[in-house]
Parts: C-alpha cells; structure tokens; sequence
C-alpha cells in the first residue's frame, strides 16, 4: 500500500491521534489555566474526540458490511454461474444419450463441458463424475428393454447429479438417495400407461410362459425347503401363485406385479422379525426387510449392505438386488416379461435343464441368507 492509499484510508485514526496528542501539547507548553477553564478544554477535547472515534467506528462497520455485501454477491454470482454451467452440462449429456450414435462433435462438446465443470470443483470431483459418465456413454447404443438396464442407466445419472448437488450445496440434499429401481419402475408404467409394453410382449415360441413362471416359483419354494426346512413360504398357496401368474401376463395395461414368496430368517434381540423375500418386476430381485412397518431402518440396511455392495435400501426394502449374472454360464437373471432368451431364460425354457437351474439359484439366495445371519449374530442385531 502506498502512503497516498495510507493516508486516505486512515484520516480518521490520523485527526484523532493529531487532536489528542495537540490538547496535551498545548496544555504543556500554556499556562495552567483555571479549574473551570481546564475542565471546559478537556470537555471539549473529549467530546472532539468521541465524535471522531464514534465516526471511526460507524466507518470501519461500514466498510465491513461494504466487503461482506461484496463477498455475498461474488458468492452469489458463482452460484449462478455454477448453477448454469452444471445444467449445461447435463443438458449436452442428455443430447448425447439420446443419439443412436456419438460423433466427434458429441466428445468435443462433453470434453468442454467437463472443462466448464472443473473450473467450479475439486479434481476428485471431476473424478468422481468421470468414472460414471465414461459408463453413461458406453450405454447410449444399448436399449432399455429391461428395468434392470433402467437401474443401471438411472444409477449412473444419480451417481453424477449427487457429485454436482454437494458441490453446489456443500452437502447431500436428504438422508437417503432417490431410489433408481423406482425410476425404472417408473418408466415400466410409462410403457403400461401408453400400451406400448403390451404391444413389445413377444409371442412364446414353443413353450407356455404361464406354466413356465409357475414352474419356477413352485420348484424355487421346493429347493429353498430342501436346503433348509425353515424356507417355507407360508402365505402362498399354489392356486393363488397361479392365479396371479396368470394375471400378470393377462394383456392389460396395468398388469400384475411384485408377487413372489417369503419367510423369516433371523429374530432380532428386539423381537422383531426379519423377512428374505423374492418379488417379480420385469425380472425377478429378492432382498432382506422388516416383517412390519417401518420395514427398513439404518441399522439393518447396513448389514445387508455388508453382505453384498450389490443391495439397496428404500422404504419397503432394508436392501434388495439383482440375481447373479457374473458370467454367461451362469447367468440366474431371468426377464420374465420380455423372455429375453440369454443362457439363463434358455435353461428354464428347456425342461433337461431348468432342475439344476432352479437349484442353483435357491442356493445363491441360501448363502447371502447364511452370510446376512452371521453378520447380523455378529453387529448385535
């Protein structure tokens, strides 16, 4: 700073210092002066005073207020331009997703936008936006004939526009995640609503859909039971399993869903009981929940989370997943509805093979049990 600025900026403290050390000066170098006439000079050197300190003052809290109104509207202005900068950003990865294929001008667009974004953020926030996006794209020429590519997709979305909402807010918006599998639901019932999932129900070549499904429900029960006696669903009888299979492939536009079967596995030192249950969507998920209401808390989501990454928590469920699909061999997810024919529907379809299908997938389900019953012995549920 130079002594012009200086000056300027402390004038006040200046004349203040002047006045105070000029009334000590002058009341050395002059003659004492009376009682009454000294006590008037020093009143009127006080009051000098004060009115400059009281004007110091209201100055230094005025160009205080000055700099946080200033800082608040920088800050203000970076939202916004955050803000702009991050819609943008989506709004050019949405016109992506929605090409049948990406062109150069496609990448150079997304490589500046990624620009634009980490001028705004950390770069492990880029990171952490990259890794999801790399997937997004690689889905564009894939399509959503299943709710589990739904998920997928949607799971993707969420893990970027949650890295965007922190850094906005400083923090995550709520306690809980928008759940993705009802975002796919969703777009399920979109399909109803508009007929257009009815009208793509291919016709079955060579097989009964209808005791296909109930084949499949009535051996899983059998197997479950085989492995251990305590797996028995007891709220289902064979006629209302076919009753409802029936209805789910009836064509109407809102069809039945999530039907399946159920059973306690594990009482908690609270008494409550903990449900495993296997529903059916398009495909068939199975996961762990309370046996009443509420049926999901934090403590035993976090349990099933530690069986397997795999699981997610919502209001019905403490955590439910896919079936296994790891390798093509062994592939245990089945699209009941649109009978996508990978190695797994081929199996079931094929009644040389559907035994040992149906077999393996009742001990998937046996061993995240057995791990989900030791973890919880474990944390004391």
């Amino acid at each position: 700073m130079d002594m012009k600025n200086f000056l300027k900026d402390n004038l006040l403290a200046i004349i203040i210092v002047v006045v105070t050390f000029g009334g000590i000066i002058l009341f050395s170098v002059l003659p004492k002066p009376s009682v009454a006439l000294s006590s008037g000079i020093v009143a009127i050197i006080s009051a000098v005073t004060g009115v400059l300190l009281t004007v110091l003052v209201t100055k230094s809290l005025l160009d205080k207020q000055s700099e946080n109104e200033k800082d608040r509207n920088k800050d203000a202005k970076v939202f916004e331009e955050q803000l702009k900068i991050y819609k943008e950003f989506l709004s050019k990865l949405n016109e992506v997703t929605k090409a049948e294929k990406i062109s150069g001008d496609h990448v150079k667009d997304l490589i500046f936008q990624i620009s634009y974004v980490a001028m705004h953020t950390s770069s492990d926030r880029v990171n952490a936006i990259l890794q999801p996006l790399s997937k997004v794209v690689q889905a564009v020429e894939e399509k959503f004939d299943s709710e589990e590519k739904c998920y997928e997709f949607a799971t993707l979305i969420q893990s970027i526009v949650l890295e965007l909402q922190k850094e906005l807010y400083q923090q995550k918006k709520g306690t809980k995640e928008i759940d993705a599998k009802l975002i796919a639901s969703l777009i399920t019932n979109i399909n109803n609503a508009t007929g257009e999932e009815v009208a793509s129900l291919p016709e079955t070549d060579g097989f009964d859909k209808i005791e296909m499904q109930t084949y499949f429900w009535k051996e899983l029960t059998k197997q479950l039971k085989i492995i251990d006696s305590t797996y028995e669903d007891l709220n289902y009888s064979e006629e209302k399993r076919k009753e409802d299979v029936i209805e789910y492939y009836a064509r109407a536009r809102k069809r039945l869903r999530y039907f399946g079967l159920g059973f306690e596995v594990y009482t908690a030192k609270s008494g409550r009981k903990v449900g495993f249950h296997v529903e059916i969507e398009n495909e068939y998920y199975y996961g762990f929940a309370w046996e009443e209401e509420p049926f999901s808390d934090e403590k035993l989501s976090q349990i099933v989370k530690q069986v397997s990454p795999k699981y997610n928590a919502n209001a019905y469920w403490a955590g439910w997943r896919w079936p296994d699909y790891s390798t093509e061999e062994k592939r245990h997810d089945l699209d009941f509805w649109k009978l996508t024919q990978h190695t797994g529907m081929k199996r079931l379809i094929d009644k040389s093979t559907r035994d040992e299908l149906i077999k393996e997938i009742a001990q998937e389900m046996h061993e995240q049990i057995t791990k989900f019953k030791e973890i919880a012995k474990r944390e004391n549920l």
